[in-house]
This record gives C-alpha cells, structure tokens and sequence, in this order.
C-alpha cells in the first residue's frame, strides 16, 4: 500500500489552521542581503554513492557555491540565508536545534527562481545543528535534502578545526539506483526506510585528512530517515565534548557505545589519532567501515583536563513546580491506535490509513488539529510523555531545549540539556522544559516517514 503524497492545499490548510508556520520572508519582500551572506539552492544533482566504479545517483541537495550542504554562523550573531528551489516541489524548510524566531525556523519555499526566500535570524547557541524538509520529509530528506548549520562559539575557547561527518543510508540497487517507494504506508506503520548503502557526507568510505598539529572537532549528525547509528571507532580516541547542540562535561566514550538518532548529533575532539583512523557502523549482524580519518603532522599538545566548551545560555527554571501536560503516542503496527481526530473530524483507523496517517499524539493525527497545549512565556512545562508504541520514539522539539527528569516514575539525575529525547518502546518519562520562545512550535517524531504520517503536534507559547 502506498501513501497519498500530501498535496500543497492540504499542507497549507493544516498548518494555517494551526498558525503552526508562518510564510517567514517571501521573494516580494525580499531583504537586502550582504556580499558574506549564506546562500545554498536545492537541486537535482548526481552523486557517485557507491564509488567510481557504478554510475553516480540521482539526488537532490542543498547546494553552496563551495558544493557542500555546510553553512557557518556565529553565536549572537545576525545570520542570513538565501534559499533557491530548482525542484519541481516546495519545501518546507526547518532548522533543527535552533532557537530562534518562529517565523524564520520554518519557512516555505516554492520552486522558480523568483521564489528564492530570505531567512534571517540571531542564533542564540552555539553548536552543531542541521536544516531539512519539514513536510514530505520521508520523500524529499531520503532523496539527500539535509545540511549542518555549524554554530561558531561567541568567543571561541579553541581554534578548532571542523570535520563535518554527515552520515545517511539510501536504498540503491547494484547500479546506484534510488528505490522510489517512498511514501510507503508499511514503512510509516513500521520500522521506517532502512537504506541498504551507507555514505559519509555524500561519498562511500571517504578518506578525510585530520591534522594532528591542530586540535580537530568533529561534528557528527546521522541523516538517516530511520536508522540509528551506532558507531565504532578503530585507531582514534576522542572525547564528546557536545551532543545535540548542547556543551557536555567531556568524557571518553570508553565502554559506552556511541548512537545516534535520526537528527542528532554528537561533537568530539580528537585526542589521538594513528596514521588511518576508522569509524564504522555496528549494524548487529555485520560492522561497516564508513570513513577513513587519516592522522597527518605531529600530535598537538593535549587541552587542559578542566577543559569543556562554554555553556549555551538555555533558560533558567522559574521557581514551583512545573505544571504537568499529558503527551501520549499511540500508533503503528501492533500501537494501540483506533482513531483520531483530523481538523475538525473524528476518524477511525481506516479512514486515518486512507489518509495515509498512522500516528497520534494525544488523539490528534498530524497538524491541523487543536493545539497540543499553551503555555505563557517562561512557564515550565513537565511533558508527561506516554510512548504506547511498540517502536522507541526519537522526539525532538522545536525552538526550545529540553531534557530527562523522570523514566518510568523514577527520578533522572544529572542530564544535559537538548533538542531530542529518545523515549523507549511501552515505556514513560518526564521532559522539562521552559517555554521561552514566543510563537507557535511543533514536536514530532525524528522518523521521517512517522511525522508524516501523523506523529507530529503543535503547542503555542504565549507572550505573556
């Protein structure tokens, strides 16, 4: 069975009813943009995904005049971007992890030359974070619409060098064929979009040249539409120094295996390295080399042992106790889901897979529904999440952070900051979060082809 694409009357119509996005700056008004200024297109390109010995695949990619899906910023610095669409689509583009102004995090970009948008906003972290598409997510990120937004410290503690590590797995037959299946209902329902070819930053088994004279950071984000990444590392040690945007105290991994969700991301600082370092991919049944790190020069001298980057400014909790709001998944194969509402309507689960919906939060499937909650500007907000599923739920909200306190009705200590939770199968927790950011937001499913098929909800922050 295969999913109904969602169509642009049908998107825009659920997220004006819920003033979830608003249209951010269009070509009309388009804004003076200076020389330095980021621009990055979506295009149709080709890619020689597995190597030079099969024909390259067809993708599509942001696009920057140096040819990498990378831009920079600088913490507490004015950031502006230029989006081109050369597809023959819209794209509804998020910049996950950031907390900035509601109208810039997601903005609509139609395709035509004339319909480039201006994208302008004042990061308030620093970090590693990512863009994509928002809507059609299972189709258009598959298809290698993804790019890491590099957030540079206000002042930087170090003069690091980044590596960017862009991990993805595609679906491709012997001759570097795409599979098209996309929107898939038996894959929304159930584990999601596997791929079956694994690439770093758009090439197979890349070798990356790491200077041992400067202290190198390397900055992970997994891609993938489904998978999580859990990696291995031969010949290299390092230490985390970051994980999804957010300064952690820095610890070798040690026996602790290093995973990554869809969307998350992880900053670590080379320590050591040999002459070839090598990340690889556990899959369980088998281990992938997916990058070769090649150690040149001589080894710098090792950074203080109190050292760690300096902390984002993430929003004070206000005195009290939080107030409690439910969020309850239900859906999936074998999930519980009966029925939901959509708009105004009550639907049934055949009518919600006619529609090609097959989750819910809190009884509402996808957007266009009332609002999950509201909250005034500087409340704090305990989600109570339920995941009734019988698949682990990777939830990342948008414009705020958040972080664990509470798993299965015991307390968690000592947990950092962040922009996505990973909620295990038939399990609960608690996430605290202060609801700073003024405007309307989302939280949804990682998993591609999930948010798209329902597991996706609005809450409003309120001015005051």
């Amino acid at each position: 069975m295969t999913r109904r694409r969602p169509n642009r009357r049908r998107v825009l119509a659920a997220m004006a009813s819920a003033a979830l996005f608003p249209l951010g700056a269009r070509a009309e008004e388009a804004l003076p943009l200076p020389p330095a200024s980021s621009v990055i297109s979506a295009e149709k390109t080709r890619r020689f995904l597995m190597g030079r010995e099969v024909a390259p695949t067809e993708l599509w990619q942001f696009v920057a005049p140096d040819k990498t899906p990378v831009l920079r910023a600088r913490q507490g610095q004015e950031f502006r971007l230029r989006v081109s669409n050369t597809l023959d689509e819209e794209i509804w583009l998020h910049f996950f992890g950031i907390r900035g102004p509601a109208d810039m995090m997601t903005v609509p970009i139609q395709p035509g030359a004339g319909n480039a948008a201006d994208i302008v906003f004042t990061p308030p972290d620093a970090g590693t974070f990512w863009f994509g598409p928002l809507v059609n997510a299972s189709r258009q990120r598959d298809m290698g619409l993804a790019g890491m937004l590099i957030v540079e410290e206000a002042t930087p503690p170090v003069a690091f060098t980044d590596v960017p590590l862009v991990f993805d797995d595609w679906i491709l037959d012997g001759q570097g064929g795409m599979d098209q299946s996309f929107g898939n209902l038996e894959a929304a329902i159930g584990k999601g979009r596997l791929g079956n070819w694994f690439t770093v930053n758009s090439e197979y088994k890349p070798q990356i040249g790491i200077d041992r004279s400067k202290p190198t950071r390397l900055r992970l984000l997994n891609a993938c539409n489904t998978r999580t990444l859990t990696l291995q590392l031969r010949n290299v040690d390092v230490l985390i120094l970051a994980e999804d945007g957010q300064p952690v105290t820095p610890r070798a991994p040690g026996l602790e295996p290093i995973t990554l969700a869809p969307g998350q991301r992880k900053d670590m600082l080379v320590v050591n390295i040999l002459d070839q370092g090598i990340i690889s991919l556990d899959l369980q049944e088998d281990v992938v080399e997916a990058v070769f790190l090649m150690g040149k020069g001589t080894q710098a001298t090792a950074l203080p042992d109190d050292f760690r980057l300096p902390d984002n400014p993430v929003p004070a909790l206000p005195e009290g106790d939080p107030r409690i709001v439910p969020f309850v998944v239900l859906g999936g194969e074998n999930g519980g889901l009966k029925s939901a509402r959509v708009g105004e309507l009550t639907l049934e689960l055949r009518q919600l897979l006619e529609k090609g919906l097959a989750w819910s939060v809190n009884g509402v499937a996808g957007l266009g529904g009332p609002f999950l909650f509201e909250a005034r500007k500087g409340e704090a907000i305990a989600l109570a999440v339920e995941n009734r599923t019988a698949f682990s739920q990777p939830l990342h909200i948008h414009g705020h952070v958040w972080k664990l306190v509470e798993s299965d009705g015991k307390p968690v200590d000592g947990q950092g900051w962040g922009d996505t939770a990973v909620i295990p199968a038939k399990t609960m927790a608690k996430l605290l979060l202060v609801a700073d950011n003024p405007g309307p937001w989302a939280i949804q499913s990682l998993i591609a082809e999930r948010s798209d098929a329902g597991l996706i909800g609005a809450f409003r922050v309120l001015e005051s």
